[in-house]
Order: structure tokens, then sequence, then C-alpha cells
């Protein structure tokens, strides 16, 4: 399965993501929306979060992008290979599955 670059923030302001979850890669301490893409359902993956407002599920991302997680969190393999790859490119080597505490925090 190939990886696509990422269409410019002008022509795709905002995404909304199915079957999220949300990453936290560590020492780093950046956290990242792992999902699929609602447009074409194919597998995402954002740049750090920036700050996101858990009572309308939005996010916005270092780049610029906002991010809407619609429905529940869920798992899917697009996104899931996505992320793998992701973490291969750019030398993570430890992650934390933070979805479960996504009502608890917000980055400002």
């Amino acid at each position: 399965m190939p990886i696509w670059t990422v269409r410019p923030i002008s022509s795709e302001p905002c995404i909304r993501l199915l079957e999220w979850r949300i990453f936290e890669i560590l020492p780093r301490d950046t956290r990242h929306f792992v999902g699929l893409n609602a447009s074409n359902r194919t597998g995402r993956v954002s740049s750090a979060i920036e700050t996101f407002d858990a009572e309308t599920s939005q996010g916005t991302t270092q780049s610029g992008r906002i991010y809407t997680l619609v429905g529940a969190s869920g798992y899917a393999d697009d996104a899931q290979y996505v992320w793998d790859r992701w973490c291969r490119v750019n030398g993570v080597e430890e992650c934390i599955d933070v979805t479960g505490k996504v009502d608890s925090w917000a980055r400002t």
C-alpha cells in the first residue's frame, strides 16, 4: 500500500476523521490524530496537535489544518498502516495510545 503526499492546506484546510485514535510520541510529548479521512477513506496521520476542544471534537495541528473527529474512536487497518509507516520514517521508537484520555486534555 503506497503512502501519498499530503495535499496543501489551502486545498484541504479541514479533515473529518473516522475510526480515529490519538497517539502520543515519547519522549517528544507530541500527540497526533490517526484515522481515516472521511472524504476518501484513506489512512491519515496529522502533524502534532496544537489545540483540541473535546466538546466540539475539533483540533488544530502544527500545520494549521483542522481535524474533526467523527463518531466514536475506532481502529482501521489503513490508518494503522499509515501510522506504522509514519513512525518508521520519523524515527519514532515509543508511542502510547491516549485516545481514552481525549476528554481530559487539551493543548493550548
